[in-house]
């Protein structure tokens, strides 16, 4: 027995008799090489371990090294005693020596929060001692609520995305197209678009019920007939020379309940057969009759489609941006690209001084006018973003896919050469431009 120092002392103990208690590593991970130079060479590297009061020596750190000595049959293996530790600290203790050697997969990760986490210790205290974001050690417990979440999580996603599994454990749908996108690319992206459509479905549910409560016809969906050219059965009550009171007494009085670009529900009264009930359309473009055809349809959903992705993007890129802000230094070709918007779109540039809409200071904080960093390289990175925030402005507007300018595309195509990862529909726009 060899003293080390005050606290440890070495000793060398039989692999066999030592005891390996629940350890947050799923996989030792026993390669072909390591349990080679195990028996080659032996333990190199104490195992550090304490003992019980018993005398039976349990393992703190090397549980991987100990089982390849019981494997390659080692006589004995050198230990560190040190205190024995509380439970906290014992899991804790692994996870960092862990990460530090061959290094946690997610999933064993987020199974060491949650143990940390039935032992008491708050997402604080858990993110605090094993040197973790706290945002991680949230996701990571929320992942472990939810079986599929764990199931996707041992199969290799992260621990962020095991976190938007869970928030939609109910909507089989939604977790089949974030695991498609996990592998494909656009995970954010695809997370951004469905949390938005489920905030919109629950505005627009809670508003259909109290209408129909109200004992007022709702339509289970938009006519699409209804528009203003006045083809088809269905109008818009606006379109009619029909007063809001009265028409409420009209065998086609019926409204249409749909969610606005912000996610809250907007009501519609409509007549579903405005001819037959004798109103006149006043916005019943001249010559014009019947419903849609397919084409039409088609086209409509398009836009409807294009519109929600584009307001999903839109949110990812945001986030995207105020990551940006953080760079210690700017890409490159920052300042050519600054340069070029100055030159070439200094409206969009004044918009972003000006905080049109409130976007710069969403994306670099309130006090983002009065804290111009000292350092050049940071001060790149600063003016740089509110000319960027500019261009935002105009991307706020949901139409502006469908109306893309070169400065615009331009825009697009910098933030993905600087690892922005675009929505499908962003990347088909790129795509489209250089097509021809």
């Amino acid at each position: 027995m060899t003293t080390i120092d005050s606290t440890r002392t070495l000793v060398h103990v039989d692999p066999t008799s030592i005891v390996l208690d629940t350890n947050v590593r799923a996989d030792a991970r026993l390669d072909k090489a390591f349990l080679a130079s195990i028996r080659d060479h032996g333990v190199m590297q104490p195992v550090v371990g304490y003992r019980d009061d018993d005398g039976a020596v349990h393992v703190l750190q090397g549980q991987r090294r100990t089982l390849a000595a019981v494997e390659t049959q080692r006589e004995t293996i050198p230990v560190y005693l040190a205190d024995t530790p509380d439970e906290a600290g014992r899991i804790i203790t692994q996870m960092i020596e862990n990460d530090q050697r061959t290094g946690f997969t997610d999933a064993e990760r987020a199974d060491g929060y949650e143990q940390l986490s039935l032992l008491g210790l708050s997402a604080s205290q858990i993110a605090k001692r094993t040197h973790s974001r706290k945002e991680s050690v949230e996701q990571g417990l929320a992942a472990r609520k939810s079986q599929t979440a764990r199931d996707h999580l041992a199969s290799g996603l992260t621990i962020e995305q095991a976190a938007v599994l869970a928030e939609f454990d109910d909507d089989e749908e939604a977790i089949d197209s974030l695991v498609q996108s996990a592998q494909r690319g656009g995970f954010e992206h695809t997370a951004s678009r469905l949390r938005q459509r489920r905030e919109a479905a629950r505005a627009v549910a809670a508003e259909v019920d109290r209408l129909t409560a109200e004992g007022i016809t709702v339509l289970d969906e938009t006519p699409w007939d209804y528009y203003y050219d006045g083809r088809g059965a269905a109008a818009p009550l606006r379109a009619l020379d029909a007063d809001e009171e009265q028409h409420t007494t009209c065998p086609g009085h019926a409204v249409i309940v749909t969610a606005t670009w912000a996610g809250e529900a907007q009501t519609q009264e409509v007549c579903t057969d405005w001819k037959a009930n004798g109103h006149k359309n006043h916005e019943a473009a001249a010559g014009s009759s019947g419903p849609l055809n397919e084409d039409e349809k088609a086209e409509r959903r398009r836009v409807i489609e294009g519109n929600k992705e584009w307001r999903a993007a839109t949110d990812v890129r945001r986030d995207w941006l105020r990551t940006f802000t953080q760079r210690k230094s700017a890409p490159k070709d920052a300042a050519a690209t600054l340069a070029r918007l100055l030159a070439q779109a200094p409206s969009r540039v004044h918009d972003g001084m000006n905080d049109r809409k409130g976007i710069t200071t969403d994306l670099m904080g309130e006090g983002w006018r009065t804290s111009a960093p000292a350092s050049s390289a940071r001060a790149s990175v600063y003016a740089l973003t509110i000319a960027l925030a500019g261009i935002e402005v105009i991307y706020a507007d949901v139409q502006t896919w469908r109306n893309m300018t070169d400065t615009d595309l331009d825009y697009l195509a910098v933030l993905v050469a600087w690892g922005y990862t675009p929505c499908d529909l962003e990347q088909g726009l790129l795509d489209a431009r250089t097509e021809q």
